[in-house]
Protein backbone atom coordinates (compact mmCIF):
# COMPACT_ATOMS: atom_id res chain seq x y z
CA UNK A 1 0.00 0.00 0.00
CA UNK A 2 1.42 3.34 -0.82
CA UNK A 3 0.56 6.18 1.96
CA UNK A 4 0.81 9.63 0.67
CA UNK A 5 3.00 11.77 2.80
CA UNK A 6 2.67 14.98 1.82
CA UNK A 7 0.21 17.21 3.32
CA UNK A 8 -2.14 19.53 1.06
CA UNK A 9 -1.08 22.75 0.51
CA UNK A 10 -4.72 23.84 1.83
CA UNK A 11 -8.09 22.10 3.67
CA UNK A 12 -9.43 22.44 0.04
CA UNK A 13 -7.55 20.57 -1.52
CA UNK A 14 -7.65 17.65 1.50
CA UNK A 15 -11.30 17.72 0.73
CA UNK A 16 -10.88 17.16 -2.69
CA UNK A 17 -8.03 14.40 -2.11
CA UNK A 18 -10.72 13.06 0.28
CA UNK A 19 -13.84 13.16 -2.01
CA UNK A 20 -11.81 11.78 -4.92
CA UNK A 21 -10.63 9.03 -3.06
CA UNK A 22 -14.16 7.80 -1.37
CA UNK A 23 -15.65 7.59 -5.15
CA UNK A 24 -12.69 6.26 -6.65
CA UNK A 25 -12.89 3.46 -4.01
CA UNK A 26 -16.41 2.60 -4.26
CA UNK A 27 -17.80 2.82 -7.98
CA UNK A 28 -21.47 4.04 -7.79
CA UNK A 29 -21.05 5.92 -4.53
CA UNK A 30 -20.92 9.74 -3.81
CA UNK A 31 -19.00 11.79 -1.22
CA UNK A 32 -19.99 15.36 -0.75
CA UNK A 33 -18.79 18.41 1.65
CA UNK A 34 -21.25 19.02 4.48
CA UNK A 35 -21.58 21.55 7.01
CA UNK A 36 -19.76 24.96 6.75
CA UNK A 37 -17.10 23.87 4.20
CA UNK A 38 -20.41 22.78 1.48
CA UNK A 39 -21.63 26.92 1.70
CA UNK A 40 -19.71 29.40 0.01
CA UNK A 41 -18.67 31.69 3.01
CA UNK A 42 -19.19 29.96 5.44
CA UNK A 43 -16.09 28.18 6.45
CA UNK A 44 -13.75 30.01 8.50
CA UNK A 45 -9.80 29.66 9.59
CA UNK A 46 -11.31 26.63 12.56
CA UNK A 47 -13.58 24.63 9.98
CA UNK A 48 -13.02 20.60 10.16
CA UNK A 49 -14.10 18.54 7.07
CA UNK A 50 -17.16 17.42 7.42
CA UNK A 51 -18.00 14.63 4.39
CA UNK A 52 -20.97 12.67 3.67
CA UNK A 53 -20.19 9.44 2.08
CA UNK A 54 -23.33 7.39 0.53
CA UNK A 55 -22.76 3.60 -0.91
CA UNK A 56 -24.95 2.30 -3.10
CA UNK A 57 -28.06 0.04 -1.82
CA UNK A 58 -25.38 -3.75 -1.97
CA UNK A 59 -23.76 -5.76 0.12
CA UNK A 60 -20.65 -5.73 -1.97
CA UNK A 61 -20.33 -1.57 -1.83
CA UNK A 62 -19.52 -1.59 2.11
CA UNK A 63 -15.97 -0.20 2.30
CA UNK A 64 -13.93 -3.24 3.19
CA UNK A 65 -10.81 -1.27 3.46
CA UNK A 66 -11.50 2.20 4.74
CA UNK A 67 -7.50 3.24 6.09
CA UNK A 68 -6.54 1.95 3.23
CA UNK A 69 -8.17 4.56 1.07
CA UNK A 70 -8.08 6.99 3.41
CA UNK A 71 -4.49 6.57 3.15
CA UNK A 72 -4.24 7.29 -0.31
CA UNK A 73 -5.04 10.73 1.17
CA UNK A 74 -2.01 11.04 3.69
CA UNK A 75 -1.12 9.00 6.86
CA UNK A 76 -3.50 7.85 9.01
CA UNK A 77 -2.99 9.01 12.37
CA UNK A 78 -6.59 8.43 14.43
CA UNK A 79 -9.44 6.37 12.97
CA UNK A 80 -12.21 6.15 15.25
CA UNK A 81 -15.70 5.11 15.24
CA UNK A 82 -18.36 6.88 16.99
CA UNK A 83 -19.29 4.66 20.22
CA UNK A 84 -23.02 4.78 19.52
CA UNK A 85 -24.34 2.08 16.91
CA UNK A 86 -27.56 3.05 14.35
CA UNK A 87 -28.30 0.94 11.55
CA UNK A 88 -27.62 2.59 8.21
CA UNK A 89 -25.24 5.55 9.11
CA UNK A 90 -21.49 5.20 10.55
CA UNK A 91 -19.82 8.13 12.02
CA UNK A 92 -15.77 7.91 11.60
CA UNK A 93 -13.69 10.77 13.04
CA UNK A 94 -9.88 10.71 11.30
CA UNK A 95 -7.02 12.41 11.83
CA UNK A 96 -4.41 12.74 9.28
CA UNK A 97 -0.51 12.85 10.63
CA UNK A 98 1.45 16.04 9.87
CA UNK A 99 -2.56 17.83 9.07
CA UNK A 100 -3.15 20.57 11.31
CA UNK A 101 -5.77 19.52 13.94
CA UNK A 102 -8.21 21.93 13.35
CA UNK A 103 -8.34 19.79 10.14
CA UNK A 104 -10.39 16.75 11.68
CA UNK A 105 -12.21 14.50 9.53
CA UNK A 106 -16.10 13.70 10.81
CA UNK A 107 -16.99 11.14 7.59
CA UNK A 108 -20.50 10.23 7.31
CA UNK A 109 -20.86 7.02 6.03
CA UNK A 110 -24.59 6.11 5.05
CA UNK A 111 -25.42 2.72 3.42
CA UNK A 112 -28.85 0.90 3.87
CA UNK A 113 -28.36 -1.84 5.89
CA UNK A 114 -24.90 -1.13 7.46
CA UNK A 115 -24.18 -0.46 11.06
CA UNK A 116 -21.44 1.45 12.68
CA UNK A 117 -19.59 -2.06 13.92
CA UNK A 118 -19.45 -3.45 10.21
CA UNK A 119 -16.58 -0.59 9.16
CA UNK A 120 -12.99 -2.31 9.93
CA UNK A 121 -9.86 -1.29 10.91
CA UNK A 122 -10.61 1.60 13.74
CA UNK A 123 -8.37 2.20 16.27
CA UNK A 124 -9.50 1.87 20.22
CA UNK A 125 -11.70 4.26 21.59
CA UNK A 126 -9.69 6.05 23.91
CA UNK A 127 -11.26 9.06 26.18
CA UNK A 128 -8.25 10.91 26.52
CA UNK A 129 -8.06 11.46 22.72
CA UNK A 130 -11.45 12.35 22.96
CA UNK A 131 -10.90 14.84 25.75
CA UNK A 132 -8.26 16.29 23.86
CA UNK A 133 -10.54 16.74 20.85
CA UNK A 134 -13.03 18.40 22.87
CA UNK A 135 -10.01 20.97 24.07
CA UNK A 136 -9.87 21.85 20.54
CA UNK A 137 -13.54 22.22 20.06
CA UNK A 138 -13.63 24.72 22.68
CA UNK A 139 -11.04 26.27 21.01
CA UNK A 140 -13.03 26.84 17.99
CA UNK A 141 -15.57 28.32 20.10
CA UNK A 142 -13.45 30.26 21.87
CA UNK A 143 -11.89 31.78 18.75
CA UNK A 144 -15.56 32.32 17.36
CA UNK A 145 -16.49 33.69 20.22
CA UNK A 146 -19.25 31.93 21.06
CA UNK A 147 -21.69 32.45 24.25
CA UNK A 148 -20.29 31.81 27.27
CA UNK A 149 -22.45 29.13 28.10
CA UNK A 150 -22.05 27.36 24.78
CA UNK A 151 -18.34 26.86 25.54
CA UNK A 152 -18.62 25.86 29.22
CA UNK A 153 -21.00 23.15 27.58
CA UNK A 154 -18.15 22.33 25.43
CA UNK A 155 -15.63 22.10 27.99
CA UNK A 156 -17.49 19.91 30.49
CA UNK A 157 -18.22 17.40 28.15
CA UNK A 158 -14.62 17.07 27.47
CA UNK A 159 -13.59 16.89 31.39
CA UNK A 160 -16.51 14.16 31.53
CA UNK A 161 -14.58 11.81 29.07
CA UNK A 162 -12.10 11.35 31.68
CA UNK A 163 -13.21 12.27 34.84
CA UNK A 164 -11.03 15.25 35.10
CA UNK A 165 -11.72 18.19 37.68
CA UNK A 166 -13.01 21.54 36.67
CA UNK A 167 -10.74 23.90 37.99
CA UNK A 168 -11.51 27.82 38.29
CA UNK A 169 -9.10 30.82 36.35
CA UNK A 170 -8.61 31.62 32.80
CA UNK A 171 -9.08 29.14 30.04
CA UNK A 172 -5.22 28.74 29.81
CA UNK A 173 -5.18 27.25 33.28
CA UNK A 174 -8.27 25.28 32.85
CA UNK A 175 -7.41 24.00 29.47
CA UNK A 176 -4.05 23.15 30.82
CA UNK A 177 -5.02 21.49 34.13
CA UNK A 178 -7.12 19.34 31.23
CA UNK A 179 -4.58 18.54 29.29
CA UNK A 180 -2.27 18.13 32.57
CA UNK A 181 -5.00 14.82 33.75
CA UNK A 182 -4.95 13.69 30.17
CA UNK A 183 -1.32 13.24 29.88
CA UNK A 184 -0.94 11.96 33.49
CA UNK A 185 -3.94 9.05 33.01
CA UNK A 186 -3.13 8.54 29.11
CA UNK A 187 0.21 7.53 27.89
CA UNK A 188 -0.78 6.65 24.58
CA UNK A 189 -2.10 10.43 23.80
CA UNK A 190 0.88 11.71 24.76
CA UNK A 191 2.04 13.29 21.89
CA UNK A 192 -1.86 14.91 21.09
CA UNK A 193 -1.53 15.75 24.61
CA UNK A 194 1.76 18.51 23.56
CA UNK A 195 0.02 19.67 20.14
CA UNK A 196 -3.09 20.39 21.67
CA UNK A 197 -1.31 22.83 23.89
CA UNK A 198 0.48 24.10 20.95
CA UNK A 199 -2.73 24.96 19.44
CA UNK A 200 -3.98 26.32 23.10
CA UNK A 201 -0.58 29.02 23.08
CA UNK A 202 -1.83 29.68 19.51
CA UNK A 203 -5.43 30.86 20.19
CA UNK A 204 -5.03 32.05 23.78
CA UNK A 205 -1.51 33.26 24.20
CA UNK A 206 0.40 32.43 27.09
Amino acid sequence: MVVTATVPASRDEAARLLLDALVSACPGSEACLIGSMATPGEADAFSDIDVRWTLPPSPAARPPALRRTLEQVGEVESLRLDPDDRLGFALVFVRFRRWPLWWRVDLEIHSGDARSRDVPGADPWLPGESACMGVVVTLKALARRRPEAAVEDVFAAALRRVDAPNVAGSWQRRIASLLDHVGATSPPTADLVVRTRQLAREVLGG
